[in-house]
């Protein structure tokens, strides 16, 4: 282990030591700070010495013989930079810093390690060097450099969100001093000139350096050692901003661009594509589009045949910050062994050549589709959480089971949502709605404003929070784009214990579980995330596969964590072959295969039949009552036994719906027993009544079991049908209570505008509007044609145009149009209000029908154990 060391006067002058930080300690003139001094102030926070918050910090560095930024003699021109970097500071009571630590290191001891995630922090050589070693194809390493005194290293795992590269050790008989700085620090040290300038070159070096080696195990050997050098020389690591025209059509092509990550739009017919919310109609209009991502290449139609006025055939537009080589073609040109290498290569392992495979015959839904997934970042996330709308039937569960693991649901069912065919070509679409749910990004926002670095990489590349270092300040929440961050009470109030008659009664209540209270508290906060479920009991030590307890909880299997390169086909063939199996992305997606759940369905389908032949056969031979074989079973008694093993096994599935923190198996498999099982002891519990129905008891129970069977049937009906329908005329997914309040809305603007009519336009209101659009003919409608909402508006007002034009002024065709809009938008609420009614309307008699049917078939079992004693 190394030591650190900790006087604060060793940290100074190891600072001062190293040139590409030593600007931190210089000192300024007598008369200002001279440099940048706001600290921490950036972030929203007020300097801790305008506020005097330093307190026994303060005193506690006097004691270390005037090493203290506060003892110097003189100002530095960094000060309020240097002594949160240095010293840490307190803002409220709350610690933020130090971002600097001493380490020596022994002979032989590793600072990084190859493989790893280093997502929060880098390292400085302040005194010594290292040895820096990688991965042999053997399976060994091999040094291939030094790093020497004052050398930084480290910074790639942060600034591009990868694995070190690379083990750093020292050397065997040697120590080294090394400075470690946290992600926070990265802000403060790029207003240095000499520390911005070397993180800016180190980032282009290394950009350039990996490409190059990307490249090199791609192209196998069309690139020796010196072509590969030669190719360095000719090429730039350029990073282009979102929005960025690479080129336009027409333009000559004067360079050969290489993507490294990112994404690029190509459009063929037009100048420049109108923004992503016309793509669709932009797409009409043009003669072709498609996009592309990282280890494809463009230009590399100026290469061939030796045409020096080759012209761009569409226009480029960066859609998402994107790395990539730029290669000036009149270099290679000049170079014809290079220019045949680069021609080869990049050809064979990029996806884009001239034809652009732009063809606007293309599915425009899958185009469409991908555009969005790629501008809002979905396709860049290394763990997605996505829904199938189609198939969720707006339990809540996900969100119930997120609570139930974390005190406090990270899962808000509203977010992105994208129409996509099912498959390229297919007429089917599926609605996708990736909720409010951390998407771990590659390239997270979130990270960039952390005063603590509380927020960061952890060892398995998920992003999480240190809870212990997180000060409650908000600005992660705040750079989320993804709203995907919550602030909730650290000490959260004390939970009121249940009584079990509280807990049983939880166990039969029909009525929606109650929402937690809205967060009011302003003061000793906490940030939380999703953190995929880590550090709970749902992911034991050993466990063979990760488990999420929202997808676990999930009765349909809408839910689920997917790796989104995979999950999108419109997107999956547009990365190059380079690229194609380097990502850490996890997930798998259940939607396209999902092998047990078919299992379940061909062996429950297989066993009921089964079951009901064996029955059928057995009446056949012995009848209900005769003996089997000389013992004292029958076929009755053998219908009853195992109708009662299936109808246990359907009660198992209550049992197992409260089980939320550890494993339990997928609650998708336990719906598949609950229905197969019911199915199954349903049809031999049948036939074990035969032609009688016996008694009063007997009579009744059977007429409670064919409730309990009919109202399951129904409820998996409107589990399939239902949330189809839904997903069909509501557009962006919407929450029952969202749909509640936009009722509530609405009902009073049409009351206002009623207000505001003279009785004639009441009337006409009244008589032609009301009555029109909120009949129950109307209702259906919605059900039957499933209008979008535009085309459903527009046919609205061409039925009463008739009556609009009958009105004589303005003000009054005004309000009777926005009572024609209010009217069909309250109808359409209607409707989808319904359909969620719909998904429990049948929830509370088939439960009723079950407590009945149990209580009855309990004194029947007895009854009949009891006269057989007998």
């Amino acid at each position: 282990m190394p030591r650190q060391v900790k006087h604060h006067t060793e940290i100074l002058e190891a600072i001062g030591r190293v040139p590409i930080i030593s600007e931190l300690v210089e000192r300024g003139d007598a008369h200002g700070h001279g440099g940048d001094t706001d600290g921490e102030n950036g972030n929203g926070h007020t300097s801790a010495h305008a506020e005097g918050a330093h307190g026994p910090e303060s005193e506690g560095r006097g004691g270390e013989g005037g090493g203290g930024v506060a003892n110097q003699t003189g100002p530095f021109k960094y000060e309020l930079d240097l002594d949160v970097i240095a010293y840490g500071r307190n803002y409220n009571g709350k610690k933020v810093g130090p971002y600097v630590k001493l380490f020596i290191y022994e002979p032989g001891e590793e600072v990084i390690r190859q493989g790893d995630w280093g997502g929060n922090t880098f390292y400085v050589v302040v005194e010594g060097s290292l040895d820096v070693y990688v991965a042999d194809d053997a399976g060994g390493t091999k040094k291939v450099g030094e790093l020497p005194q004052g050398t930084s290293f480290g910074e790639m795992s942060i600034l591009a969100g990868v694995p070190r590269n690379a083990t750093c050790k020292v050397p065997d008989g040697r120590t080294a001093t090394v400075l470690e700085i946290t992600r926070p620090a990265l802000r403060l040290l790029r207003k240095l000139h000499r520390f911005g300038s070397a993180l800016d070159t180190t980032y282009r070096k290394h950009g350039l350096g990996r490409t190059l080696v990307d490249v090199q195990q791609a192209a196998g050997d069309r690139f020796d050692k010196d072509l590969l050098k030669q190719l360095g020389e000719a090429a730039r690591f350029v990073v282009y901003g979102k929005g960025h025209v690479m080129h336009e059509e027409g333009d000559a092509v004067e360079k050969v661009v290489f993507l490294k990550n990112g994404w690029v739009r190509r459009v063929r017919g037009m100048k420049v594509l109108a923004d992503a919310a016309e793509v669709v109609s932009a797409i009409e209009k043009s003669e072709g589009v498609d996009f592309l991502g990282a280890g494809n290449c463009l230009g590399l139609e100026g290469l061939g045949g030796g045409d020096a006025n080759a012209r761009w055939g569409y226009t480029a537009t960066v859609l998402t910050r994107t790395e990539a080589l730029e290669i000036d073609v009149d270099t290679l040109r000049n170079n014809p062994r290079l220019l045949a290498a680069v021609r080869d290569s990049f050809s064979a392992f990029s996806l884009a050549d001239d034809d652009v495979k732009i063809d606007r015959r293309e599915d425009l839904r899958a185009l469409a589709a991908a555009e969005k997934e790629i501008t809002t970042g979905l396709v860049d996330a290394t763990n997605l959480l996505v829904m199938d709308m189609d198939l969720c039937v707006r339990c809540g569960n996900c969100s119930m089971a997120c609570h139930k693991v974390h005190g406090r649901s990270r899962l808000l069912r509203r977010g992105i949502h994208v129409v996509r065919p099912t498959r390229l070509g297919s007429s089917s679409t599926q609605h996708v709605l990736a909720p409010s749910v951390c998407l771990h990004c590659q390239d997270p926002e979130c990270l960039t404003g952390c005063p603590t670095g509380a927020i960061g990489r952890m060892s398995d590349g998920q992003i999480d929070i240190d809870t212990k270092t997180c000060i409650g300040c908000g600005d992660c929440a705040v750079q989320c784009p993804y709203s995907a961050i919550s602030m909730i009470p650290r000490k959260a109030p004390a939970a009121v214990p249940q009584t079990w008659k509280d807990r049983a009664r939880s166990w039969i209540s029909l009525a929606p579980p109650t929402p937690p209270a809205e967060v009011t508290e302003t003061e000793d906060l906490l940030a939380v995330k999703c953190n995929l479920c880590n550090n709970t009991p749902l992911n034991p030590k050993g466990a063979k596969r990760h488990a999420y307890s929202c997808e676990e909880n999930c009765p349909t299997g809408a839910l689920a964590r997917v790796n989104p390169r995979e999950y999108f086909d419109e997107v999956r063939g547009r990365v190059g072959l380079i690229f194609q199996d380097q990502t850490h992305a996890i997930g798998r997606n259940i939607h396209r295969r999902d092998p047990l759940y078919k299992l379940w369905n061909v062996g429950g389908i297989i066993v009921t039949l089964l079951l009901a032949a064996a029955t059928v056969w057995g009446m056949m031979r012995y009848g209900l009552d005769g003996r089997l074989g000389g013992t004292w079973l029958t076929v009755r008694w053998l219908t009853g036994i195992v109708g009662l093993v299936g109808i246990a096994a359907v009660m198992s599935y209550s049992a197992r719906k409260q089980v939320y923190r550890r494993r339990a198996g997928p609650l998708r498999y336990w719906l598949l027993l609950h229905v197969y099982a019911g199915v199954a002891a349903g049809i031999l519990l049948l036939l074990h009544g035969g032609t009688s129905t016996g008694g009063l008891l007997t009579t009744a129970l059977m007429l409670s079991f064919d409730l309990v069977i009919l109202t399951g049937l129904f409820g998996t009906a409107a589990y399939i049908i239902a949330p189809r329908v839904m997903t069909s005329i509501e557009g962006e997914p919407l929450l029952v209570e969202d749909l509640r309040a936009r009722r509530d809305e609405l009902r009073t603007q049409l009351a206002t505008i009623g207000q505001q009519s003279g009785p004639d336009l009441r009337d006409l209101v009244k008589r032609e509007v009301r009555r029109r659009f909120l009949s129950f003919g109307f209702l259906l409608r919605q059900y039957l044609r499933r209008e979008n909402l535009d085309d459903l508006l527009r046919h609205a007002r061409k039925e009463v145009q008739g009556q609009a034009d009958s009105l004589s002024d303005t003000d009054s065709r005004r309000l009777f149009d926005e009572a024609v809009e209010a009217t069909v938008l309250l109808r359409r609420a209607d409707s989808l209000i319904y359909l969620h009614q719909l998904l429990k309307l049948w929830l509370a008699p088939h439960v009723v029908a079950t407590a009945l049917m149990l209580v009855l078939m309990l004194v029947h079992i007895i009854q009949v154990v009891f006269f057989a004693v007998r």
